[in-house]
């Protein structure tokens, strides 16, 4: 049977009442405990496209025999059931659907694990392309024996570096660069036997380019310690000392940035001139 013209206007005008519905708005209501509905892409295959928060705004597209047709914020069109839905009336810019605001992030208890902050970026200054990095270790070893029998506080004292100290290729440190102390604390020996104290404090090293690094250093000694530590006990109950040679360790205090020309600078001058114009006649 040939449906006539007037048939299909009738058609048409069975459809009307859910296109005049297609602008409407509507919220998701969540019958389910977990807290959202399913967005159906197909109402015949009930595929499911995602999911909708409790509270979502959507807006209408149309309605079918038990679903509605939607779009959501994101644009997402599908089908969700009728009792999910419950209708706003329609009113001057209530035509788009709004996203659910997103709830603030409760407060972190000390049972949350904190993500571990970066790691401070260490950046050189503009014309420098070494650094020479604080804490480094220089071993050094004492120029001269010290004792509390002749030193006096203030007393400057001479060391020298027993090991280099390589930077990107670069010894910033040479065997033999020079440290300056400072002694501290003298304590001279006492009645009834009782051994001193002597203290010296390691305050900057000479690298490499002549320049100077601030170093730390603390080395202290008495009789009960000596044994232990550089100090020697000269005899029972008697002077403390520091003999030459001893060892100690400094540190250098602070981050040093270093030019790696001016290394290069230092070490051509320390080749002889005979040796950089090695065609020159020698004068016999």
């Amino acid at each position: 049977m040939r449906l006539s013209a007037k048939d299909v206007v009738l058609v048409f005008a069975v459809a009307m009442p859910a296109m005049a519905r297609a602008q409407s708005v509507g919220q998701v209501e969540c019958p389910r405990s977990g807290g959202y509905v399913y967005l159906y892409s197909s109402m015949t295959t009930l595929d499911v496209r995602t999911t909708l928060q409790c509270g979502e705004q959507v807006q209408i597209t149309g309605r079918y025999e038990g679903y509605f047709g939607v779009r959501t914020a994101k644009g997402e069109v599908g089908y969700v059931p009728l009792d999910s839905v419950l209708l706003f009336k329609d009113k001057p810019g209530a035509n788009q659907p709004k996203a659910v605001p997103q709830k603030p992030a409760r407060e972190l208890t000390p049972y949350d694990e904190h993500a571990a902050p970066p790691p401070p970026v260490k950046t050189v200054p503009a014309g420098f392309d070494l650094t020479l990095a604080n804490g480094t270790p220089v071993h050094l070893k004492l120029g001269k024996t010290i004792s509390t029998a002749s030193a006096h506080v203030g007393d400057v004292v001479e060391l020298h570096a027993a090991e280099e100290v390589v930077v990107d290729g670069i010894r910033v440190v040479p065997i033999g660069a020079t440290a300056v102390g400072i002694v501290t604390e003298v304590e001279p020996k006492k009645r009834l036997g009782r051994g001193g104290k002597l203290a010296l404090s390691i305050n900057f090293l000479r690298l490499g380019n002549n320049e100077k690094a601030a170093v730390r250093s603390f080395q202290e000694t008495s009789e009960s310690s000596s044994l232990a530590g550089a100090g020697v006990l000269q005899g029972h109950g008697k002077e403390i000392v520091f003999a030459e040679g001893s060892d100690f360790t400094a540190y250098v205090d602070g981050d040093v940035h270093l030019k790696r020309e001016a290394f290069q600078t230092v070490k051509d001058r320390a080749i002889p001139a005979a040796a950089q114009n090695p065609s020159q006649p020698r004068c016999r």
